[in-house]
């Protein structure tokens, strides 16, 4: 079997991580989804087992009970599978759901290494805290792409929880900079972050969420922006209830596009069926609620759909890491935001400073955000140049944008301000799509002048135009 290559930051981070270890005995490891965290495992049980160490990985679903496995045979390892109707065979490695692994404490024998996957379910007195304390002198390694709780709180010893250390991979910014994630493309209702949702525990009362945007309305407006902006691309759906993602997925076939629904509820082969769907088109749109937001090893889609609100950053962000998987032909990941989770929490590739002591959460208080009035995609409020179509964004337009000026009702933007959702009759036209929009080359605008038949100079004519606003803007 030909060795697996790790790329350069996957190795940086195996040595970050074996020197924390020679200074702590729980060290959580930070990858953003889609930067190959199964591989990083599969290396790093390898090496502890030709050191002769027992090892047991924990997850908390089927689906990454399989995938971990999967990880470890690749690795040349055979792993003890716990779970019923299984006998164990003493091998050095044991793959094991944490629920069934709480319940068989005294029957398993001590591991000297716990890896720990999605290690932001860590949480003391739960399952997963009983099984660290069961065996105290175990190193433990624990894996995820967002190391808070849902609730914001931290995972380290001094905000209850169990590591002592943190190590961070590369942030998502520069894995998309790189080539390794597809650039995500956002678009959001700036309006949703003011809806009147009660909160439960700190998260929103999804019974309520699904009665707000499981109206006609809504749903209609969900499947006419798939329609217009990721079509014939494929989505997840991120749905509040299972009824919400049901009537989803029926709005969807409805409208002529191959859906389906998915919950804990749908038999494992099915489930397995129709997200392996995704990758090959027979599904074109796959709703869900919770069910694939982590850890489920998701073909490459052309983007994300979120009808759930979340008052978390940390389940915000697994959200739409799941579209963020590059593949060929994929340029970007479309994110359609209908309930204002970008304007909450900020682009999926801002840069944050994780830390075990986790962060004060922040009520009310809006991500500044903008949108281009030509093409509108999202944008930092500090972008002096979109950075899909090359918009020049002026003055009078930063202005605006502050405003909230240039929302168009009925369409997902992003932009700043407290721009509210006005009744249908006050709704505008939207506007049509820029035609240079995307290029941002002069190679670029020539091939969209072939492309579309313009006539000869048009490619030349935009870009010098481009750099003639941008001499102008200098000087404002």
């Amino acid at each position: 079997m030909a060795p697996i290559a790790l790329r350069d930051y996957q190795q940086q981070l195996l040595a970050d991580l074996r020197a924390a270890l020679k200074i702590h005995r729980r060290v959580c490891a930070v990858m953003p989804t889609g930067a190959g965290k199964g591989q990083t495992i599969g290396a790093i049980v390898q090496g502890a087992a030709g050191k002769g160490r027992r090892m047991l990985l924990l997850a908390h679903r089927a689906e990454l009970i399989e995938q971990l496995s999967g990880t470890v045979r690749a690795w040349g390892l055979e792993p003890d599978v716990i779970a019923p109707g299984l006998r164990l065979q003493g091998r050095q490695v044991a793959v094991g759901s944490v629920q069934t692994v709480a319940r068989r404490l005294g029957q398993l024998s001590a591991p000297d290494l716990i890896i720990q996957d999605e290690a932001h379910h860590l949480v003391a007195g739960n399952a997963w805290g009983r099984i660290i304390e069961a065996w105290p002198d175990a190193l433990l390694i624990g894996k995820t792409a967002t190391p808070e709780r849902l609730d914001g709180k931290g995972l380290g010893v001094e905000a209850g929880g169990y590591f002592e250390a943190l190590v961070l991979g590369p942030s998502a910014a520069w894995l998309v900079e790189q080539g390794w994630l597809a650039r995500p493309k956002v678009f959001s209702w700036p309006g949703a972050r003011n809806s009147k949702l009660r909160r439960r525990m700190g998260e929103f009362d999804l019974e309520q969420a699904a009665r707000a945007y499981g109206g006609r309305a809504a749903i209609g407006d969900a499947v006419s922006h798939y329609q217009r902006r990721l079509h014939p691309g494929t989505a997840i759906c991120f749905c509040c209830t299972i009824e919400h993602a049901e009537q989803m997925a029926a709005a969807f076939r409805a409208a002529g596009i191959r859906a389906a629904s998915v919950s804990g509820g749908t038999p494992a082969e099915e489930r397995k069926r129709l997200i392996a769907g995704l990758g090959t088109g027979e599904v074109e749109v796959l709703t869900s609620c919770m069910i694939i937001s982590e850890g489920t090893d998701i073909p490459s889609v052309g983007g994300a759909i979120l009808m759930r609100p979340t008052a978390s950053l940390s389940l915000y962000l697994q959200m739409v890491g799941r579209a963020l998987r590059p593949a060929f032909g994929k340029q970007e990941a479309v994110i359609l935001d209908h309930v204002g989770n970008a304007h909450r929490h900020g682009l999926p590739t801002d840069e944050r400073e994780w830390n075990l002591a986790g962060r004060r959460r922040r009520e009310g208080v809006s991500i500044p955000i903008k949108d281009c009035p030509v093409c509108f995609c999202s944008c930092p409020s500090a972008a002096q140049v979109c950075p899909d179509c090359g918009h020049l964004f002026l003055a009078d337009e930063r202005d605006e944008q502050r405003h909230g000026l240039q929302q168009l009702d009925g369409e997902l933007v992003e932009v700043t301000g407290s721009a509210r959702h006005r009744p249908q009759a006050q709704q505008q036209r939207p506007q049509r799509r820029h035609p240079a929009a995307g290029c941002r080359t002069f190679e670029q605008l020539l091939q969209r002048e072939q492309e579309r038949g313009y006539k000869p100079g048009w490619a030349r004519h935009v870009w010098a135009a481009r750099h003639h606003n941008k001499a102008n803007s200098s000087t404002l």
